[in-house]
């Protein structure tokens, strides 16, 4: 959504003159000497109080369409729509399409069975294939202008990753560049929720390979969490999503806006962005201590992603494409040494060897704040091999507890009644004719939910 700065004139006073034929001496009449020095004191006045810089409706670089897909997708689209970017959100669950913030128009409802996934990829495949026309017809009314598609997914869960294969399908059909950005699960999560985000992950670095999506990008939840541990249980999602999108909102930005210095422009954006073919990461420091070493903005550089909201483990040497922006007032720009930046640059070149090419912009910005902020991004990476090998780990242990825990159940369900094997039989044949016969059983029988829609 642009913001529009709009100006409105007051009328000016209008000062009439006595037109009567007779004139009367007053000692108190306006001297319009007088008067012109006054205005003119009162015009300084008001000189001083308007801001030193007139800021401009927010420009973006590139135009994003932003579709989200699943509760954590959904969420993302969200916070990329509170920046000015348009944004649509799909979901089987009607409850979690409610709490997005977007207009009515914009949120779809994939209605499939009795609502939700429960974790289910097959079930979120499903209904996404159901609703694949309308999923295209959302897609075309909504995002017709934007220039890149952005697909916003959660790794691990049912909606979210059991409909990427369809909604990928369907952005590719419009000839768009795609740009996918995932969320690996918390640490909290289950083996089921991490088994989904290593197939779905797998799945969608394939598509990288093979260029069906132009740029991956993965977010970890469990980072997210021992960063903003701090933060209240309810305002985690929030704080967080804010603070993925808003980096990436920070290079479209800048690099559509002029630099005293060395400007970011457009087209080198757009094949950091577009043109990395691999995965993607980012990330963002703040330099307090930037006017006593001339080294701290290289050393943001060098700590920024392995700190940052991303998945770690990835090998910057594989980078295609890398880039940082430095931000700061007028005022931290006088006290930066002399050589600061280009050291940032020969440490970014050295970590990145193989890179194509290597990016920089410097901007003065209007925030007041005492620091320099530093934005780095890195594309064409492959895997995060210590990330994907953790999160296997912690799949098998998991998975080996689920067993162990389903073992004691069956043998805790086990009673001896003391029925022949006879009897038992046929309180079984009568049990299994009873079920069958329920409705319930009717909808979810043999691991299956029926659709409920309306035919």
């Amino acid at each position: 959504m642009s913001v529009k700065n709009e100006q409105v004139e007051k009328p000016q006073e209008e000062i009439t003159d006595d037109i009567s034929d007779e004139k009367v001496e007053d000692s108190s009449a306006i001297e319009p000497e007088k008067l012109a020095e006054l205005k003119a004191m009162m015009a300084k006045k008001q000189e001083k109080k308007m801001p030193a810089r007139i800021i401009e409706k927010k420009r973006k670089s590139l135009k994003f369409g932003i579709v989200g897909t699943g509760q954590a997708g959904s969420r993302i689209s969200s916070e990329f729509s509170r920046l000015g970017y348009t944004a649509v959100a799909f979901n089987t669950a009607p409850q979690d399409l409610e709490q997005i913030d977007l207009p009515d128009a914009s949120k779809y409802l994939l209605e499939y069975g009795i609502g939700g996934a429960a974790k289910d990829v097959e079930v979120g495949h499903d209904a996404a294939e159901t609703h694949r026309e309308g999923i295209a017809n959302v897609v075309a009314d909504h995002l017709a202008d934007a220039q890149i598609l952005v697909l916003c997914l959660s790794l691990g869960g049912g909606s979210g990753a059991g409909s990427h294969d369809v909604m990928i399908d369907v952005l590719a059909a419009t000839g768009k560049p795609i740009v996918v950005m995932t969320v690996l699960p918390m640490s909290t999560e289950g083996a089921k929720t991490k088994k989904n985000a290593l197939e779905t992950l797998s799945s969608l670095a394939q598509l990288a390979a093979n260029k069906t999506i132009s740029n991956l990008i993965v977010v970890d939840n469990a980072k997210l969490e021992a960063i903003y541990s701090d933060v209240s249980h309810m305002d985690f999602f929030s704080v967080g999503n804010k603070a993925i999108v808003d980096t990436i909102d920070k290079f479209n930005s800048f690099s559509s806006m002029s630099s005293l210095d060395k400007p970011f422009d457009p087209m080198e954006w757009a094949k950091v962005f577009v043109d990395g073919e691999g995965l993607c990461i980012y990330g963002e420091m703040t330099v307090s201590d930037y006017a006593d070493d001339n080294t701290a903005i290289a050393k943001a550089v060098i700590e920024g992603h392995d700190d940052g909201l991303l998945a770690s483990g990835f090998d910057l040497e594989q980078a295609k494409y890398a880039s940082i922006l430095i931000v700061g007032n007028e005022n931290v720009w006088k006290n930066i040494p002399r050589g600061s930046v280009d050291y940032a640059l020969s440490v970014l070149q050295e970590r990145c060897p193989g890179a194509e090419e290597v990016y920089h912009g410097t901007y003065i910005s209007d925030d007041e704040t005492d620091a320099i902020k530093v934005y780095s991004i890195f594309s064409g990476l492959g895997l995060p091999d210590s990330r994907v090998t953790q999160l296997r780990k912690e799949v098998e242990v998991e998975q080996s507890k689920t067993k162990e825990r389903s073992k004691s159940r069956a043998t805790n369900l086990s009673l001896d009644t003391g029925k022949d094997k006879v009897v038992s039989k046929a309180d079984e044949v009568r049990a299994k004719i009873a079920k069958n016969s329920s409705t319930f059983a009717q909808n979810f029988g043999k691991g299956k939910v029926m659709d409920y829609r309306k035919k």
